[in-house]
Parts: C-alpha cells; structure tokens; sequence
C-alpha cells in the first residue's frame, strides 16, 4: 500500500537525510514540504529543501514556508551546531533552479 505523506520539516542535517529516506522509499508518495525555522532561520530552511529536491531531480513535489518561528517562545538557532546553513552540503554549489512549486504560507 502506497502511503501520500507531506514532510514538514526544518531541514538541517537530520530532517535533509529523513527527507532523502522518505523519497527513496516506494511505499511513501511525498505530496509536499513544508518548512519552518529550526536548525537556522526559515529562509535557509526552505532553500535547504529546495536544494535536495533539486539535487533529487524532484521539481514535482510542492514546497512551501511553514512558520517564521515558533509559537511560545522566540526563535533560538544554532549556527554553532549546525553551520551556518544548517545544510549538509553547505560547501557544494548546488543552485536552486527554477522550483516553481515554492510559495510562502500564512
């Protein structure tokens, strides 16, 4: 049985990877991302997401920014921790091309 999920997510290292698993397995039909802040700031959340599914060949999937930050407290980020990305590959050069599926929630 073929499971529709939508993966909401705060991409840094391990949301990147559970992202990657969830898209290779056959038995999860990924609708959708949504992104919020976490491991950095939304903006770089959503263009971590974007750059997997880009590098994944994946520009059918739906992307959207989720909340700036959370509901009950301000915004805590750790570039220490995570980089200042919060990407895996913070030092490769992978462009974001054209995902036209990308919008912004409110």
């Amino acid at each position: 049985m073929i499971h529709p999920i939508i993966c909401d997510c705060d991409p840094g290292h391990d949301d990147a990877i559970a992202l990657i698993l969830a898209l290779s397995r056959k038995e999860l039909d990924v609708k959708a991302v949504t992104t919020s802040a976490g491991n950095q700031t939304p903006d770089k959340t959503l263009n971590n997401a974007l750059r997997i599914l880009t590098l994944l060949n994946r520009s059918d999937i739906e992307v959207a920014a989720g909340a700036i930050k959370p509901l009950a407290r301000e915004l805590i980020i750790a570039p220490s921790v995570h980089g200042e990305s919060a990407s895996m590959a913070q030092n490769c050069r992978i462009q974001v091309l054209q995902h036209h599926h990308s919008m912004a929630l409110s």
